[in-house]
């Protein structure tokens, strides 16, 4: 090779494509270090820090133990067999639950929500102690009175010497309000169902319930002179209005001392058209084999004869089954449905 002559050219050329070629790698390299380089975090290195051990915790408390993939709360939730939900109430105009649930549980160092300051009258007299289970028993319980009815089952009680718990809704009705004194004079346990019944206006979120239960608890105490300590959800505590918020309102109804009871017997009066006295006991009692306690929602309004009807012959079947009666009190273990969500 020469200088001048082709083959010297074609050498020259490729040398001075591979320069071409070389040269904005090396710059690629380089600014990809920098880059990486100013993105990393910067230690300080001028001071030497102490390192500080983990923050010691308390190690979380037993819980009583759960259906198979459901969460349940200390002490709340009955280990025999939770109803399944076929028994809602009867169903209001439907509002959309939120489509996911809210957290029911702050961390420790969050403020309390603005909710717990609201109604600083709204406490049971005593703090959540649901803690007595006495098997062999049975719990009669009625929904959305006074009514009419109210009379014919309190009479019914009266003869069979049997108290139950009657879980009420608001009333304009002074001969209403005075059935609600007759249910605590007679010794029956009087607990809280909201004030209106209207699911909308219940559930529309923590507030409303509280503001709805509030109103429900003051007309109870000024009717009876008896501060309720007990209550019922409309519709069931799993009812497809509360899933965005049940936890909360749970959680805060303990907080205040409130103790909550769903059911794990159902009559079935209100699940389609009347239904007869008799198909009601057959339905009560052929609920209640393998119980060992039972909660039974029956419903206390003008329309329910079958129920009122019904009452006696439900007693004597399930004393024949060597069940006990008693009303709810503070003191009651709870029932209450699983929480899906």
């Amino acid at each position: 090779m020469y200088f001048g002559s082709v083959r010297f050219f074609k050498n020259l050329i490729f040398i001075a494509v591979c320069i071409l070629i070389m040269i904005p790698s090396l710059l690629a390299v380089k600014f990809y270090r920098q880059a990486v380089r100013s993105a990393a975090p910067q230690t300080e290195t001028t001071e030497s820090v102490e390192p500080t051990a983990p923050e010691q915790t308390e190690p979380a408390k037993p819980t009583e133990p759960a259906e198979p993939g459901q969460p349940q709360p200390v002490g709340v939730y009955e280990p025999e067999g939770v109803p399944e939900l076929t028994e809602p109430e009867p169903p209001a105009d439907p509002i959309e639950p939120d489509a996911q649930p809210n957290e029911a549980v702050l961390p420790p160092s969050a403020d309390p929500p603005d909710y717990e300051q609201l109604y600083p009258d709204f406490y049971a007299p005593q703090p959540y102690h649901a803690t007595e289970r006495v098997e062999n028993t049975i719990y009669l319980t009625f929904d959305d009175g006074p009514s009419e009815r109210t009379d014919e089952i309190l009479k019914v009680l009266a003869e069979k010497n049997v108290k139950a718990t009657f879980f009420v809704v608001g009333q304009s009705d002074p001969a209403n309000l005075a059935r609600m004194r007759k249910i605590v004079e007679a010794g029956h346990t009087i607990g809280m169902h909201s004030f209106s019944h209207s699911y909308a206006e219940v559930y529309t979120s923590v507030e409303s319930f509280l503001d709805e239960f509030h109103r429900n608890f003051v007309q109870i105490q000024e009717a009876t002179g008896v501060t309720p300590t007990v209550f019922r959800f409309p519709g069931g505590s799993i009812n497809g209005y509360d899933g965005g918020f049940y936890q909360e309102v749970l959680s805060e109804m303990i907080r205040r001392g409130f103790v909550p009871f769903d059911w794990n017997i159902s009559s079935e009066d209100a699940v389609g058209s009347q239904k007869t006295a008799q198909a009601i006991v057959d339905q009560v009692v052929s609920s209640a084999e393998g119980k060992v306690r039972g909660f039974v929602l029956f419903h206390d309004t003008s329309s329910k004869t079958s129920t009122a009807a019904a009452i006696g012959p439900v007693i004597d079947r399930l004393r024949a089954m060597g069940f006990t009666f008693s009303e709810i009190t503070p003191s009651t273990m709870p029932v209450l449905y699983n929480y899906p969500y």
